[in-house]
């Protein structure tokens, strides 16, 4: 039996994610990750049981990632202003840098009931709670309207932030913009989310 390679399982975890955000979970096979991952299907069998098995771990990986470092952003106590514009360049550099995954997840709610469930069992999210903590304070100085919650804000942020991918071909064709055009476009949208955001909440 082939021992455990770090770097094996780590070239199938990149060939899953791309081959899921195109094909979809459903429209996956184990053999096209592992044609991906230039390896057997043996071999990715070895690694993973099951294609719920290795989506799980990718999504897990994303979302252990995501919400490190908005908790982090949380602990260092900063004001309102300053949070809010790290919470949103946290959520649009993943989206950035995975620019798949918000259609990927979309199709994924409509697809599978059951891995929708897991998404949204999978993490003890404790940071709509830890904002609704720092919004009671903004409250009792009147900065903040008095029926905005945690979840609220956060939905808020993540709205705003996976739009332009969920729309990205056609603001592509309306607009002409190429690749790098496009990217750009986004890049410039993170001030106006954040500033978009923080209005929105004002008494």
């Amino acid at each position: 039996m082939p021992r455990v390679d770090h770097d094996t399982k780590q070239k199938i975890l990149i060939a899953a994610e791309k081959v899921f955000h195109k094909n979809g979970f459903k429209g996956t096979r184990t053999t096209q990750i592992a044609e991906e991952a230039g390896i057997s299907r043996t071999m990715l069998h070895y690694y993973f049981r099951t294609k719920e098995s290795l989506f799980q771990e990718i999504l897990e990986s994303t979302l252990n990632t995501v919400f490190f470092h908005m908790k982090r952003l949380i602990g260092e106590q900063f004001d309102l202003d300053t949070l809010v514009g790290g919470i949103i360049e946290v959520v649009s550099d993943l989206f950035e840098a995975k620019p798949g995954l918000p259609g990927f997840l979309v199709n994924l709610f409509n697809e599978s009931e059951e891995l929708a469930y897991f998404l949204a069992h999978s993490q003890q999210d404790t940071i709509p709670f830890q904002l609704d903590e720092i919004l009671k304070n903004e409250k009792q100085r009147g900065t903040v309207s008095e029926d905005v919650t945690g979840e609220d804000l956060i939905m808020n942020i993540y709205g705003l932030c996976v739009m332009p991918y969920l729309t990205m071909a056609y603001v592509k064709a309306k607009e002409n913009r190429d690749e790098e055009s496009m990217k750009a476009f986004i890049r410039k949208r993170r001030g106006k989310i954040k500033a978009f955001v923080l209005n929105g909440i004002k008494p």
